[in-house]
């Protein structure tokens, strides 16, 4: 399923066919835990009747769906001669890429790539989901990982979960979280969203989305007016804490509670639990990624982690633990990186430099104006662009300013398993493998442990590794002479592992024996190098972000949505998740569409009466941007507030026709803008929370709209 949870799991294979997958109770971080994905997923991806293993190029118009066969060597050659011709007009930095996310290997294939070409535009998805908690762990100290996810939640006295609903997103967590609540833990979660975890919980704070920096800051002013601060840390190991506390001072309960919605005696109440019950621990989740206020937010919410002394403690949030030797930074190491003054002509580098410049969290471009560099050639031209395993026409918002930034391009290449709304418009079709052909290496948070993905069956047809193609990429670009640096070393994908291995003393048929090896750890591991920025502490006053021009401290700014009008007075909560999906994938898949079988809008039955919105209604979803309306299915449930409707994102019909399958009605990204307002610190687009309108569909649109659909589901 690719999912980033990464449960452990035991494949079962009989006949050289995978019968069944189920969860590893040995793994240290998962314990056994797994969901619906992990079962059907894998199996789902390779044996998909959709599934295109050999190259393509295009034959027709782009999104005509004319294709011709052709073999690995040609589209090589052919690309790398394309990519020539780009270069030789624009410059290297006119290519751009896009991937899911940065880590393992398709991330460090596609940023390779690209860097060899002498390019450093690379997109990635998670300025929508984690970027912004990222970015700010890396700005407090406590590091991309050990902040976002209470790692030792089994042995916590008090978890307070912000924005995640992990029986929906998490299902490891979500089996610790309720071994320590059996065990007698207390459960704050905020949340406007009454969710399952929600329904479990001590406190409850149902805050007004979009609000959640006031909660937490509301919560820092309390532990220091009551004195409630473990003040043996904040003294040793924070800095800027009497900024910090002026800054709280700034949002008392009662002005707090105006902001979120939630009483005054409730934030006390919480204030006093979290600081006083020990050790304690948090979940901080996607629900303050994608706003415009997003890494503030998750920096307030660290800060209380800090304050309480909740930080690489037993019980606590554990600090990154890493094995010594293991090599899978890709991102700054001196050996795979460009020259300082290219990597600052990355595309957000100048607006946004904690996000994308040469000292960032994620060196990645601003995926925004990347699309908008299309059409405007501002800051310079984007004339091609290579997109691995990620869906962007269904993931990214305002969808059709990215479909028209694709069919725009000199050259879009685009590798895949299948045909998806983003293929479509490829003028390269690159089959790649799927997660039971694959093999990848990783730091997995939860164990810790060092993970491995091994290769149970060999690939179909011709299917390739993205290590693979971008191997065989890079070795047409250098028989012309395009490869301006020369950052890929390796010559198979098994050479580029054992890079990643060799100094650990580990090797892969080590690992192959039971596909994890647990990494002794400590705690307290500050106090031996302290934190990582530059005053070696925690850092309620970044200097980092002082030194970008940015507000050093956090603070709470309110939602875009705050000032609705009159026709478009609901707010549309985006970014809810589902089991059943990954993003915008397993669409086609028998097993999720017994799940969820459309995209949804939940809402309030109180909120549907008003707008005569009946069970099971068809409804158009439009928000105050002049978006195009997008089609939902109305789920009536108490789950949401009144006057709020949620949903989530990427849906498209594999089985309709066109090259968009549907996702131009029925995908939510076409309702809401790619911003502006973009978070000053990370640049994430607002597309968490937008003001919106619905109004009840005719069930005649719907009926031809949906004919094809239920002309499928009849065959099925």
């Amino acid at each position: 399923s690719e999912c980033l949870v990464r449960c452990g799991s035991l494949v079962h294979v009989e006949d050289d066919r995978v019968v069944k997958i189920t969860g590893n109770p040995a793994h240290p971080g998962s314990h056994g835990a797994f969901c619906i994905k992990g079962m059907n997923g894998p199996i789902s991806n390779r044996e998909n009747p959709a599934r295109i293993t050999y190259p393509m190029r295009r034959a027709g118009q782009r999104g005509e769906g004319l294709w011709e066969r052709i073999s690995w060597d040609d589209a090589f050659e052919q690309i790398a001669e394309r990519l020539g011709e780009i270069k030789a007009a624009h410059g290297p930095l006119s290519i751009a890429g896009a991937v899911s996310n940065h880590a393992q290997s398709r991330g460090v294939a596609m940023r390779l790539l690209l860097r060899s070409l002498g390019s450093p535009n690379l997109m990635i998805s998670q300025d929508l989901c984690h970027g912004c908690r990222a970015t700010a762990a890396l700005l407090t100290g406590l590091g991309g990982v050990g902040a976002e996810t209470g790692s030792e939640l089994k042995k916590s006295r008090v978890i307070l979960v912000v924005g995640k609903s992990p029986s929906e997103s998490h299902v490891a967590d979500w089996m610790h979280i309720k071994a320590a609540k059996a065990n007698g833990a207390k459960l704050i979660v905020v949340d406007p969203r009454k969710t399952q975890i929600s329904r479990i919980a001590d406190h409850w704070l149902a805050i007004n989305t979009g609000t959640d920096a006031a909660l937490a800051l509301s919560m820092a002013h309390v532990i220091f007016s009551e004195g409630l601060l473990d003040r043996e840390f904040v003294e040793q190991w924070c800095t800027g804490t009497e900024e910090f506390r002026q800054r709280a001072a700034q949002y008392p309960p009662d002005t707090a509670a105006q902001l979120t919605g939630i009483p005054a005696e409730t934030i006390i109440a919480t204030a006093r639990l979290f600081a006083t019950v020990k050790p304690g621990a948090m979940v901080l989740g996607h629900g303050v990624d994608a706003q415009a206020n997003g890494v503030n937010t998750a920096i307030a919410f660290q800060s209380l982690l800090a304050l309480t002394g909740n930080v690489d403690r037993e019980g606590t949030n554990r600090l990154g633990k890493r094995l010594p030797g293991f090599q899978d930074n890709f991102i700054n190491h001196p050996d795979f990186s460009l020259p300082r003054e290219i990597e600052k002509k990355t595309i957000g580098a100048g607006m946004y430099p904690l996000w994308s410049g040469p000292n960032s969290w994620s060196q990645s471009c601003h995926n925004p104006a990347v699309l908008r560099a299309v059409h405007s050639n501002d800051p310079y031209p984007i004339r091609a662009m290579y997109v691995s395993g990620t869906n962007i026409v269904c993931t990214y918002p305002d969808q059709q300013s990215t479909v028209a930034a694709l069919n725009k391009l000199d050259l879009l290449v685009v590798a895949s398993d299948q045909l998806t709304p983003t293929a479509e418009l490829a003028d390269f079709f690159l089959p790649k493998t799927t997660l039971l052909e694959e093999e990848d290496v990783f730091t997995e948070a939860g164990g810790p442990c060092l993970s491995l993905t091994q290769r149970i069956l060999p690939p179909l047809g011709e299917a390739k590794t993205d290590i693979e193609i971008a191997i065989g990429l890079r070795d047409a670009l250098r028989k012309r002479g395009l490869i301006e640096f020369e950052v890929m070393p390796w010559t198979s994908h098994r050479e580029f592992i054992d890079y990643m291995l060799k100094d650990t003393k580990i090797s892969l048929d080590d690992l192959r024996a039971k596909a994890f090896h647990e990494i002794p750890y400590g705690y307290e591991d500050y106090r031996k190098n302290g934190f990582k920025t530059p005053s070696k502490k925690f850092e309620f006053s970044s200097r980092r972000l002082k030194e970008a021009g940015n507000d050093p401290l956090p603070d709470y700014q309110p939602p875009v949505y705050a000032k609705p009008t009159e026709e478009f007075d609901l707010v549309l909560l985006t970014g809810i998740r589902t089991m059943a999906y990954q993003h915008s994938r397993f669409r086609e898949t028998a097993w999720a569409r017994r799940v969820q079988d459309a995209p949804e809008l939940r809402i309030h039955p109180e909120t549907a009466t008003r707008f005569n919105i009946g069970k099971n209604d068809w409804v158009w979803v439009q928000t105050a941007k002049q978006m195009r309306r997008c089609l939902l299915k109305a789920h009536l449930t108490d789950e949401v507030p009144e006057n709020t409707v949620a949903t989530g994102m990427g849906w498209w019909y594999p089985e309709m026709s066109g090259p968009d399958r549907g996702a131009s009605v029925f995908n939510i990204g076409v309702a809401v803008p790619y911003g502006p307002t973009y978070d000053p610190v990370s640049g994430a687009a607002e597309a968490r929370n937008t003001a919106c309108k619905v109004v009840r569909a005719e069930p005649s649109e719907v009926d031809e709209l949906l004919q094809e659909v239920r002309q499928a589901k009849g065959a099925r």
